[in-house]
C-alpha cells in the first residue's frame, strides 16, 4: 500500500504538470518505503531523489507560470523556495543522524496537497488564458 496516492481532485488539467506530480507522489511513496527499512543509505538515497524531482518540477512550473506572465509567478516562487529550504533543513538533519522519516513525511502529505489544491489549481485559468498551455 502506497503512503499517498494521486487523486483525480489534484488534477490542473495539464498533462505534463499532472505527470510531474504523479511523480512527486512516487517519489514520497519510494522515500516512506526506504525509511520503513530504517537502512539510512536507502533514506539517504530516497531522499535526495525527492529533493532532485521536487526540484526539477519547480523549476519547470515557474517556466511555465513566467511564460503566461502570472500575476503571482514571484510569490509562487517564495513558496517553492522556502519549501526547498525546508527540504535541505531535513536533509541536513538526517546527514547529523537524527531520524526524520515521520516528521518529514508528515511535512509532504499535508504539504503537497494543500499546495496543489491551493497554489497550483489557482494559476490554472490565468494559463490557459495566456494561451501557452
Amino acid at each position: 500500500m502506497s503512503f499517498i496516492q494521486w487523486t483525480l481532485d489534484l488534477a490542473t488539467g495539464f498533462d505534463d504538470i499532472d505527470e510531474q506530480h504523479q511523480q512527486l507522489i512516487n517519489c514520497i511513496n519510494k522515500f516512506y518505503d526506504a525509511d520503513q527499512t530504517k537502512d539510512r543509505d536507502l533514506i539517504a538515497k530516497a531522499l535526495q531523489e525527492l529533493i532532485d524531482c521536487t526540484t526539477d518540477h519547480f523549476r519547470k512550473e515557474e517556466q511555465m507560470l513566467e511564460e503566461a506572465g502570472y500575476h503571482l509567478l514571484e510569490q509562487h516562487k517564495k513558496v517553492h523556495l522556502n519549501f526547498l529550504s525546508r527540504m535541505a533543513t531535513y536533509q541536513n538533519r538526517f546527514e547529523n543522524g537524527d531520524d526524520i522519516g515521520e516528521e518529514l513525511l508528515n511535512l509532504l502529505e499535508g504539504w503537497l496537497f494543500r499546495h496543489i489544491r491551493i497554489n497550483d489549481h489557482g494559476y490554472v485559468e490565468p494559463v490557459k488564458n495566456a494561451g501557452v498551455r
